[in-house]
């Protein structure tokens, strides 16, 4: 680590001088229809030279051009007549600009397909350019969708995250069509790696939080939509930080029917790790490599191959651990020895071929064939000896702050696991769509097979004070005890048929989709129907106003953990979880210090049927493995979206949420030792508040200094003893806090000038960037360990996340 520190160093002072003495302006604006409706992915170009920019979302653009020359900006659009400009700029003159476009004679086609746009609101989409500034030690997709409404999030080590009460399995992930699978024994966020999405090969990036269409798979959560880029021309990037380096290469073959988009990503967060309370010698190694290859047999069929491998090593051994907890007045420490050490292993593989036809200009028809294998290992023998004690509050007491010596608990532990997992699962898929003057069919067919091995050797033990706990007579028990062995192959079919409809009307436009699912699983002869439907209507009478509203059956059935419980043993008898989603929402869009916001609504209610109950520490989970429990989720989105500075997207989400359930049989005593009925119990993910924020702005007068904010704040969440009992756990863990940010120089942008030898003059853009993990300096708790001393008591010390730690990064485009 400290050769790493070393080597990068020399390499930042030596971009920190190519700050770009060339003379440069800015010119910014906006970009709209007659109508006053922004344009986005609008062309804007200095005629003669490689220098432009698109527009946002929003409209927006913003791009630096060489000042004291005669310049002609061209803007062009599909659809929209042509726009030349000459400028001539003082240097670091900002000039604004607002233009309207005007539709050109051909623009009918067009100017629908824009407006179907702007009736699309049940799909977030995220601009993927923003996955790189957003600071933090988890940076990818996720890392953003975690700061949009009904996402929520615990933890910064892991790119899991739960949506609207569900869990981490129940949320959906694509890839160009291609659904994403990840590893089944990662317990802790130290172990994950890296996520199977890459965000330098990322065109685009679309999410929904509930009441999505019948052509997505069969969750109860989320979809995430990634698509990969299809490349123009050659170019590539490569960022290098403290944490992680990363490559990506793109281009086409000059008879412009091959094209290649490679990646390559290696990470090693020992640096951040350090700040954890258990110190020791971590050794993590993650690494990855992706390649999406496209060859045009012809001009109506296209033949592509998406492959990755992904290869994660987590080395840990354990030296000593010290954690204080409690409140001003009673605060006590935990100290741990420790002996031992864990190795994890997971390797991944995923292929997938897809041939894309195009028969008519309306018919799209696609064939997709993968494979995905996942080969992991768990192995630790883990030894604490470990001794609670107070420590001293009495400012008067020459010892304060020091732990007083009085043992409150001493004992021993022992956690064993020898745990080995092979995963294939083999999928064949047919997807079709067909575009109508008003309307578009969509349907697809798809056949997978599932093959699973799975060996466990797993237990604890605890000895506080010499008294092995629990114990018999004449034996010593051991805790958490798995041993067994699984084999397990199944078949799944499923499809879905959906349609499209657009009508207008006096008072506004309509669009209707309808839409159904079908699966069975032929391990418990389970056949699953889900009807979906979801309505967006654009008012004439309030142009501004977008509204939705959506209902339907959402299915899950159960794929591996969910079949076996905490024995090691497969439930024959399963059924799929099923959620019913009712959902109500509103966007409005509207100017504020003459630039464009947009606020979204969405209401909520989930009724939940058939769930299987589950426990969860840090990211593990660990199902009961029957369907025990019925429930609910309920809640309110909310979201602000636009330029609170000038030129740069931002926004805040806010989230009231509460999840529930009742399991079958579930009792509790009350302290006259009455036996009564447990009632409905918060579900592990109920996070009832949450409040998240991404922020960016630049010094007015010189915008290549920004700054990049990230804030969560989540409420705790619910937890017990581990004695396996969901209606215990109604103890809150304390909220989440989290504050990271990022300090950026742009050392090349458009119009940067180098010398015609410079080695530099390839780049189209460059930036380093200074960011600070967990500014505020909070210790935010992932879960716990219980421990008893002599008299039994249950103590549950927290496992603190990590601390405040300085990164560097260095991001460029060529």
């Amino acid at each position: 680590m400290h050769l790493k520190r070393i080597l990068i160093l020399p390499v930042l002072l030596l971009f920190l001088g190519l700050a770009g003495q060339a003379q440069h302006a800015y010119l910014e604006g906006f970009i709209r229809d007659s109508e006053g409706n922004a344009l986005e992915f609008v062309n804007l170009a200095v005629e003669g030279t490689t220098v432009g920019t698109t527009t946002s979302e929003a409209g927006f653009f913003r791009f630096r051009v060489p000042a004291f020359q005669r310049l002609r900006i061209s803007i062009s659009y599909l659809g929209y007549a042509p726009v030349s400009i000459p400028v001539t700029m003082d240097l670091n003159e900002v000039r604004h600009l607002d233009i309207t476009l005007e539709p050109s004679a051909t623009d009918l086609p067009d100017v629908v397909v824009s407006e179907r746009q702007v009736l699309s609101t049940d799909i977030t989409r995220i601009d993927p350019r923003l996955v790189s500034r957003l600071p933090g030690p988890s940076a990818g997709v996720e890392a953003l969708v975690k700061t949009l409404p009904g996402v929520s999030s615990t933890t910064e080590l892991s790119a899991q995250y739960s949506v609207r009460g569900g869990n981490f399995d129940e949320n959906l992930i694509y890839v160009n069509g291609i659904e994403i699978y990840r590893p089944f024994l990662v317990r802790s966020g130290q172990q994950e790696g890296l996520s199977f999405l890459n965000s330098d090969l990322i065109s685009s990036i679309s999410f929904s939080a509930g009441g999505f269409d019948a052509k997505y798979g069969d969750k109860m959560a989320s979809v995430l939509d990634i698509q990969y880029k299809t490349p123009e021309k050659f170019g590539g990037s490569f960022s290098m930080s403290l944490l992680e380096g990363s490559v990506h290469l793109e281009g086409l073959s000059s008879n412009e029917r091959f094209s290649y988009l490679v990646g390559l990503r290696h990470k090693s967060n020992q640096y951040l790790l350090g700040t954890l309370d258990a110190q020791g010698d971590y050794r993590p190694s993650f690494s990855d490599f992706q390649a999406l290859l496209t060859y045009e047999l012809n001009e109506r069929a296209t033949l592509s191959l998406l492959g990755n491998y992904s290869h994660n090593r987590y080395l840990f051994e354990p030296e000593v651990q010290r954690t204080r907890f409690g409140t001003v007045t009673d605060v006590r420490e935990l100290t741990v020895f420790f002996a031992g050490q864990e190795v994890d292993q997971f390797v991944t593989a995923m292929g997938a071929v897809s041939l894309n036809l195009h028969p008519t200009e309306n018919l799209k028809l696609d064939f997709i064939s993968t494979v995905f294998q996942s080969d992991e290992n768990e192995n630790f023998d883990i030894i604490g000896q470990y001794w609670l004690q107070r420590v001293e509050t009495d400012f008067a007491q020459d010892d304060f702050g020091q732990p007083t010596g009085e043992a409150l608990g001493i004992g021993t532990f022992h956690n064993h696991a020898r745990n080995y997992l092979n995963a294939i699962v083999w999928n064949l898929e047919h997807k079709g769509k067909l575009t109508g003057k008003d309307r578009v069919l969509n349907w697809g067919v798809k056949f997978q097979h599932e093959d699973i091995f799975d060996r466990l050797v797993e237990w604890s033990m605890v000895d506080s004070s010499g008294y092995a706990v629990p114990r018999q007579a004449d034996a010593i028990l051991l805790r958490d005890t798995l041993n067994a062995r699984i084999q397990l192959k199944s078949n799944r079919l499923s499809g879905f048929v959906q349609n499209t409809w657009e009508l207008e009307a006096d008072h506004g436009r309509f669009a209707l989709t309808a839409g159904v699912r079908a699966n069975y699983w032929d391990y418990n002869g389970q056949f699953l129907v889900s009807p979906r439907t979801n309505i967006l209507y654009k008012p004439y009478w309030a142009h501004r106003w977008a509204f939705r509203a959506a209902a339907g059956f959402f299915h899950q059935p159960p794929f591996y953990r969910e079949l076996r419980d905490f024995q090691g043993q497969l439930n024959e008898n399963i059924r799929a979880q099923e959620s019913i989603h009712f959902v109500l929402g509103s966007e409005y869009n509207f100017l504020a210090w003459d630039r464009p916001f947009k606020y979204t609504t969405e209401v909520y209610y989930k009724h939940l049927r058939h769930l299987i109950p589950y426990e969860l520490d840090n990211v593990r989970i660990r199902y009961y493995a029957d369907n025990l429990a019925n429930g609910y989720a309920t809640g309110l989105d909310l979201k602000l979206h636009g330029e609170f500075v000038p030129g740069v997207d931002s926004w805040i989400s806010l989230s009231l949420m509460s999840t529930r359930e009742k399991i079958e049989g579930a009792m509790y005593t009350d302290a006259d030792g009455n036996t009564w009925p447990a009632g409905y119990i918060p579900r592990p993910t109920d996070q009832r508040f949450n409040f998240s924020m991404f922020f960016q702005d630049f010094l007015p007068r010189n915008p290549s200094y920004k700054v990049q904010l990230g804030f969560i704040f989540g409420s705790g969440l619910p937890f017990g003893p581990p004695t396996y009992e969901r209606q215990l756990d109604t103890l809150r863990m304390p909220s989440y806090k989290r504050v990271d940010i990022g300090f950026s120089k742009e050392l090349i942008g458009a119009g940067t000038e180098f010398r015609e030898n410079s080695p530099f003059r390839h780049f189209q853009s460059m930036w380093i960037t200074a960011e600070v993990f967990n500014l505020l300096e909070i210790n935010n708790t992932i879960s716990y360990m219980w421990i008893k001393d002599v008299e039994n008591r249950l103590f549950a010390i927290p496992n603190y996340l990590t601390r405040r730690l300085i990164n560097i990064k260095l991001v460029a485009q060529f």
